[in-house]
């Protein structure tokens, strides 16, 4: 078909859908390419920034935590202390100047301290090392009298002393002999932040020409920079901005914010910046870059992708300009085709016409017939001239044209149509036909199809069929009578069945209801043919016995008596209820064939007899009396004990009531009260009557006790015997019954319990008597030993209080902490060294430093170079040594040890171990970072 321009015009729309399509698919990928950069470039430097701010913070938080761990461990040595009381008191101990120098100059070699200067309580320096170090009076006066009265080191946090402008921070360590007394003096371990701790903070890991941290803290109103900045050469301690410029991330760090934050630098430079606080400090760092850094490489990228998105939309226009020419030539030959296609159809439809069997006419959209075939012209008579001058309506019979209007009312609601109707020849001659009405579309033109069928023969065939219709309704009548009578007999049979369905559901009910009593009472029943040995039994009877039920529900009388241990007795009783008409009832035991436990049956069994008079089966009842028996069982055995209990002769025992009266009383009870049994029941005595008075009350006690919890507390009481004498009894009861008015009383004497009680008592007195007169001779010598005892007690409160101070220092240190004698035994370890090396207690407590040491060689990775280091430390028991030890689970220990000494004698070591695995660990990752420059994608 050639397109209309209604269609060409459509799918130029398309076109230009598509082409915007494109160019805004075009422009997104374009978008998103540069937001995708944008967000990885923020990531990337934020990951950065947020990186070296932690493990800058991490670094100096561990270098703070060590600088006070060495403070901490100075204040409990002894050689300053001990040093300046030898000044100030007495020379008490063999401390030299030279010993306090050696361990200064230990202190200031290990650990690079700029100074250490030892001051006595008026603040005047006593030793200095090296000679040049000096307190200036600024700091002085600012931390000494602080430093004397507190308890722990004092950190002074960095300044610049304003006689020398030095930068640097002091620890101030107070000096005691004993924790709790007056200090002597101060120790000031004065640190140069220039030497590590600014380096470490100005220094960035990777190539940069903006990025750099700081740290400050806040003063006043205003936030101080504490190191050296990039852009402003010697802003230590000397550059500070008013806190109120809250858009300088200097300041946000000072107000507490963390993380990624924006604004403007000390410079008024827009940067990016991460925050973090130093723990345990009053500092802030700061890691920050300019944002045109950040963003320089961000925006050639951008010009790149603006390029290649301007490149690529002028690509696809001339694509869909070329696509426009060719598809507009594609159109044009494809109407020329459309058109001799159609020529060649309408050609093949002619022909079509001419030879099919029924008329077809061609009509316009007045009814007016344009074509026929040959098939109509030989139907109607008409020449084909003729047929093209007349209208469709033209050719119906007189009959049928009064339905033209309403075929045309229904023509006009449909396309298409078939119609019954009658048409007549040119002769006059009417027929049926069936007209095949359909409306087509020729190039926008709307024409009119009739297909016509001549219906005459079908006509003649549905005249035959409708007879024989009739006659095959009488036919029916006649089959519908016969089927209404066989219909009611079926009815009749119908409701006989529903008769016998309802018996056979009230039977299966019975039986169901017969077999749930049998289940519910573990009943079953049997029966037993004489004649052929077989036993019919009931579901529950198999289950009883442990047996499978089958089809005919018959079983070998064997397996019945193979379940049952006593077969003997039990044959011989069916035997004589058969042979003597003895009868059947009689319990027994029996092992399920199934396996399961033992259970207890009662079976009863009767006779039947056949016409003749001879048995034929015995029939019979079984129940599962298993827990019946085992209770009468438990209650004989219980009657038994209690009998025994009754008549034993260690405890009295009385049925009574709460109001005096006994019912029954052992034999032991007897004794105790002093009656014989025939006394006892001609006197009828009371228990109220044989209770003396006093004990009346802690009886009515006891009862009211019983009434409410059921049995009372036994209690100690006499009864007045028969011949007026009273006895000493242990007695309690329980109440039982109801109304608890009844009791069951044991009653235990304790006559002689009592006896030796008084005994014991008599030789207590005579005992308390001597103890007395020994008392007296002893205090003399207790109040000569008293005063010893004491001041030996103060002596060792005071030795206590100083090994409690160690005991926490050594506990609260870091580091893992080992102390080996002369001998090689350890002395002490903390909590750190156990955790550090994993070392079995049982083996820490065997106190041998060798077996110890075999430990830690199995958990190192070199364990020669580990036991040769330590053969070379106690060949030169002088030496400190310092030692960096690999474990085998690749943690990373540092190993410092000293000799211990008791004044100026070496009596043993002391190991330190501290875990650097973290802090090497960053040191490697702050050196990645190092050699890893900022990519962009």
């Amino acid at each position: 078909m050639i397109s209309s321009p209604s269609e060409n015009k459509q799918h130029f729309l398309y076109l230009i859908l598509g082409l915007s399509l494109v160019f805004g698919l075009i422009i997104l990928i374009g978008y998103l390419a540069i937001e995708s950069q944008h967000q990885e470039t923020e990531k990337q430097i934020t990951t950065e920034l947020e990186t070296v701010a932690q493990l800058k913070a991490k670094t100096i938080t561990d270098w703070y935590h060590e600088r006070y761990s060495d403070a901490e461990v100075a204040m409990v040595n002894q050689i300053p202390s001990q040093y300046l009381y030898n000044l100030e008191v007495s020379q008490k101990y063999d401390v030299s100047r030279e010993d306090l120098i050696a361990w200064l100059d230990s202190l200031v070699a290990s650990y690079d301290y700029r100074g250490i200067i030892l001051l006595n309580r008026t603040g005047e320096m006593v030793i200095s090392v090296p000679d040049t170090a000096s307190v200036s009076g600024y700091s002085s006066d600012t931390t000494l009298k602080r430093a004397l009265d507190s308890d722990t080191p004092l950190f002074t946090d960095i300044f610049k002393d304003p006689e020398s402008g030095i930068v640097q921070m002091e620890f101030w360590v107070p000096v005691r002999l004993r924790p709790g007394e007056r200090s002597l003096g101060v120790l000031v371990f004065q640190i140069d932040p220039g030497r590590y701790l600014f380096p470490l903070i100005q220094t960035w890991p990777t190539p940069t020409r903006s990025a750099e941290s700081l740290i400050v803290r806040l003063v006043g109103d205003e936030v101080l920079f504490l190191n050296d900045l990039r852009h402003v050469p010697n802003a230590s301690l000397s550059l500070s901005i008013p806190a109120s410029k809250e858009n300088v991330p200097a300041v946000m760090a000072a107000k507490g914010y963390k993380g990624i934050v924006r604004g403007d630098d000390y410079r008024g430079v827009p940067v990016v910046a991460s925050i973090t606080n130093i723990s345990d400090t009053p500092w802030f760092i700061v890691a920050k870059i300019d944002q045109d850094e950040i963003y320089a490489h961000f925006t050639e990228f951008s010009r790149f992708v603006m390029g290649g998105i301007v490149l690529l939309l002028c690509i696809a226009g001339l694509g869909v300009l070329i696509f426009w020419k060719t598809r507009e030539n594609e159109f044009i030959s494809h109407q020329l085709q459309q058109q001799e296609h159609e020529l060649f159809l309408a050609e093949r439809i002619r022909l079509l016409m001419q030879q099919a069997n029924d008329p077809i006419l061609i009509l316009d959209k007045d009814w007016y017939i344009l074509e026929v075939n040959d098939a109509a012209v030989s139907m109607y008579g008409y020449s084909p001239d003729e047929l093209k001058g007349k209208k469709w309506f033209d050719l119906r019979s007189e009959a049928a044209k009064k339905d033209i209007p309403e075929d045309l009312i229904r023509l006009s609601q449909t396309n298409s149509l078939i119609l019954t109707t009658e048409h007549q020849k040119k002769d006059g001659t009417p027929f049926p036909v069936e007209d095949s009405i359909r409306i087509i579309d020729i190039q926008g033109t709307r024409y009119i199809q009739a297909i016509i069928r001549d219906l005459s023969e079908r006509k003649a065939h549905e005249t035959e069929l409708l007879e024989k219709n009739t006659e095959l309704y009488a036919m029916n009548e006649e089959l519908s009578a016969s089927y209404e009578e066989l219909a009611s007999q079926q009815e009749e049979l119908r409701d006989q069945m529903e008769m016998v369905r309802q018996s056979e559901r009230e039977l299966t009910e019975l039986n169901h209801r017969l077999t749930e009593a049998q289940r519910a009472g573990r009943v079953g029943i049997w029966e037993y043919y004489i004649k052929t040995g077989k036993v019919w039994a009931t579901k529950e009877a198999c289950r009883i016995y442990g047996l499978s039920p089958v089809a005919d529900g018959l079983h070998d009388i064997t397996e019945i008596l193979d379940c049952i241990p006593d077969r003997e007795r039990i044959s011989t009783a069916i035997h004589d209820l058969i042979e003597r008409n003895i009868p059947f009832d009689t319990t027994y035991r029996i092992h399920p064939a199934d396996g399961s436990e033992d259970r207890y049956l009662s079976s009863i069994g009767e006779l039947h007899y056949d016409e003749e008079g001879k048995p034929v089966k015995v029939f019979g009842v079984i129940q599962d009396i298993t827990e019946k028996y085992l209770l009468m069982e438990d209650l004989r055995q219980n009657q038994e004990k209690l009998s025994a209990l009754f008549n034993s002769r260690i405890l009295g025992s009385v049925f009574s009531d709460i109001h005096g009266s006994i019912f029954e009383a052992n034999d032991e009870f007897l004794r105790i009260i002093g009656y014989t049994r025939e006394e006892f029941l001609r006197d009828g005595v009371k228990w109220t009557d044989i209770t003396p008075p006093e004990y009346r009350a802690r009886d009515a006690e006891a009862i009211t006790e019983a009434h409410e919890t059921g049995v009372c507390t036994p209690y100690e009481k006499q009864y007045i015997r028969r011949d007026g004498s009273r006895i000493w009894v242990l007695t309690g009861y329980v109440l039982i019954g109801e109304a608890r008015e009844e009791a069951v009383a044991f009653v235990l004497d304790i006559s002689k319990s009592k006896a030796n009680e008084e005994r014991i008592q008599s030789l207590n007195q005579e005992l308390e008597e001597r103890v007395i007169e020994r008392t007296n001779q002893l205090q003399f010598i207790n109040e000569e030993l008293q005063a010893e005892v004491e001041e030996r007690l103060s002596a060792e409160k005071k030795l206590f209080e100083t090994l409690s101070v160690l005991s926490a220092t050594i506990e609260s240190t870091p580091d893992g902490i080992l102390v080996v004698d002369n001998n090689r035994n350890i002395s002490v370890y903390n909590k750190i060294f156990e955790e550090m090396w994993q070392i079995p207690d049982s083996v820490l407590r065997l106190r041998d430093e060798r077996v110890i040491l075999k430990e830690q060689a199995s958990r190192v990775q070199n364990p020669d170079h580990f036991c040769s280091r330590i053969a070379e430390i106690y060949q030169n028991p002088e030496l400190d040594s310092f030692d960096v030890i690999e474990l085998a689970d690749n943690r990373i220990l540092e190993r410092t040890s000293r000799p211990q000494r008791i004044e100026y004698t070496i009596v043993g070591r002391v190991f330190s171990f501290r875990d650097v695995t973290k802090q090497k660990e960053m040191e490697g990752a702050y050196a990645t970072l190092a050699g890893s420059p900022i990519r962009f994608s």
